[in-house]
Formats: structure tokens, C-alpha cells, sequence
């Protein structure tokens, strides 16, 4: 059985508001984002066949506590990486729940990112 989650959205809601956006990302265009590096060679291939749900934040809301939540969730049932817009970096579960850095950064650490690129 073939199933097409092309159309397929789920939106997670705070108190009625629209909060995160969860769906199937198929192009998988942000493999063109990924520095191409030593390190990042055997993942980039990984990722190519493997299946992709992107989660975007409406932005009406910081989403830190929602985010690691539904990440955390999903890495612990399910084997794979995430990916967030600070860093080209692939995280891993363990990573993300030892709050390790990559070039100072932690996962999803977008104060960091904007203390560290405009605070200059």
C-alpha cells in the first residue's frame, strides 16, 4: 500500500493559536543548506532516501518548550536527526538532551545565534 502525504499538515495549537506547523517534506531542499563537509558526508547520503517531517514555528510564539518536546519524542521513537535553522548541523537525540554545542550553539538556540550575529 502506497500512501501520499504530499497534502498532509498537522498544526499544533497553543490556547486556539496556531504554534507549530508539522508536515512531510519531500523536496528536501534543505539538504542544500548542509555544509558539505567530512563529517556531514555519510548523513547527507543517509538523509536522501530517509523520510523528512519539518516542523516551522509561526513565530507568534518562542515554541522552545514545544519543539524540544515533539523532537525529543519523535527521535526517541524513531531513528533519525534533527535539523534546525541556527546551524548546518545534524543533531542527535543524545545531543539534543545534553544540550551539546556545535560552533557555540546548542539545538533550536536562536538567542545564541542572535546574540552571536547581531550583538557585534
Amino acid at each position: 500500500m502506497c500512501i501520499n502525504y504530499k497534502d498532509l499538515q498537522w498544526i499544533y495549537k497553543n490556547h486556539q493559536d496556531s504554534l507549530l506547523y508539522i508536515e512531510f517534506n519531500e523536496k528536501k531542499s534543505f539538504l542544500n543548506e548542509i555544509e558539505d563537509t567530512d563529517e556531514n558526508a555519510f548523513l547527507l547520503e543517509r538523509i536522501k532516501s530517509d523520510v523528512v517531517l519539518q516542523i516551522d514555528i509561526s513565530g507568534r510564539h518562542p515554541g522552545d518548550k514545544e519543539v524540544l518536546q515533539i523532537v525529543k519524542e519523535l527521535l526517541s521513537k524513531f531513528n533519525g536527526y534533527a535539523m534546525d535553522d541556527y546551524s548546518d548541523h545534524l543533531w542527535t537525540l543524545e545531543e539534543i538532551q545534553n544540550g551539546t554545542k556545535y560552533r557555540e550553539l546548542k539545538f533550536f538556540d536562536y538567542i545564541g545565534w542572535y546574540e552571536r550575529n547581531h550583538n557585534k
